[in-house]
């Protein structure tokens, strides 16, 4: 093995695990600890960032900064970062539409021509409906990133339902990606309570440094989902389905109902809009038999559409 192959073998040692004893990296490599402690301040010297270990017979590992490390990727990871960085320049996130393309052509110019023919399949084959509407900027996502991480207060400005405007002090939980859209979990400071907040919507997020305070908090998950698919709609259904929750929930997107388990053979659909004539039409577009729980306006719809497609396909009329 020569000694560029031993150094890329030795970065690849260095990124899959946080400690490594010189004696460890000597058997991996089949070299002496004294050849490691050269390879490493070559790598030092290069740039990166390998730091000593303390303990018995000392060691290595690999610390954060300076040059990025070289990837050492097999076929399907190389693979699925290409493909991930082509999505991106698309995706709800902006600002990265640059970046992603400059580290897309870095990657495809040292892709082996097997993949970047597979690559080059993938983008032929699919197309983009363009870029979302609904994007939210990469660096409103680092700042809420770090403050969840931190357990800080952030104030933002934000633009509700309506279109009104506000200034928001929260203590943020979690970011929930739904679909094509983000989500921010928040304790609402101003209204004593957990909210949502759509990422796309948020302008000009600020940490204020002053600590979160500890909470009960709720499943992040439940409450967008929640929010989602009912409480931001005008009318609220809930209904019985003659299924099991898995055939329901293979049927119904995350993004439009809530599903729950009653027993076995049966389930609840929880769901919102903001016209009965869609809640009845959907409802009716299942493959499954429901009884409407509630509302009392929903089994009047239900009745109304019925009669009107009996009326309109009935072949005697």
């Amino acid at each position: 093995m020569d000694t560029a192959e031993r150094l890329l073998k030795l970065l690849g040692l260095l990124e899959g695990r946080i400690d490594w004893t010189s004696e460890e990296l000597a058997r991996r490599l089949e070299v002496t600890p004294r050849t490691i402690r050269r390879d490493v301040t070559r790598l030092r010297s290069l740039g990166y960032p390998v730091e000593a270990v303390a303990g018995p017979g000392g060691g290595y590992r690999l610390g954060a900064g300076g040059k990025l490390p070289p990837l050492l990727l097999d076929d399907d990871e190389a693979l699925a970062v290409a493909i991930g960085l082509r999505v991106s320049v698309t995706s709800a996130v902006g600002g990265l539409e640059d970046a992603s393309l400059s580290a897309l052509a870095k990657l495809e110019h040292v892709l082996p021509p097997r993949l970047r023919s597979r690559l080059e399949d993938v983008s032929e084959a699919t197309t983009s409906l363009g870029r979302s509407p609904m994007s939210v900027d990469h660096t409103s996502l680092a700042v809420l990133a770090s403050a969840i991480r931190g357990r800080v207060r952030v104030r933002f400005g934000y633009v509700d339902n309506e279109g009104n405007r506000s200034e928001r002090h929260t203590e943020p939980l979690r970011m929930v990606h739904a679909g094509r859209r983000w989500y921010l979990v928040a304790f609402d400071l101003d209204r004593d309570d957990w909210r949502t907040f759509r990422l796309d919507r948020v302008s000009s997020p600020v940490a204020t440094g002053m600590r979160s305070a500890n909470r009960v908090s709720p499943d992040p998950v439940e409450l967008v989902q929640r929010g989602i698919t009912i409480d931001s709609w005008r009318h609220a259904a809930s209904v019985i389905l003659a299924t099991s929750r898995q055939r329901a929930e293979r049927e119904i997107p995350s993004t439009v109902g809530t599903v729950e388990a009653v027993d076995d053979e049966t389930s609840r659909l929880l769901i919102g809009a903001d016209e009965m004539s869609w809640l009845a039409r959907f409802l009716l577009g299942l493959s499954f038999d429901f009884v409407v729980e509630s509302p009392r306006e929903l089994r009047e719809e239900l009745r109304r559409v019925g009669e009107a497609l009996v009326s309109r396909h009935d072949g005697a009329g």
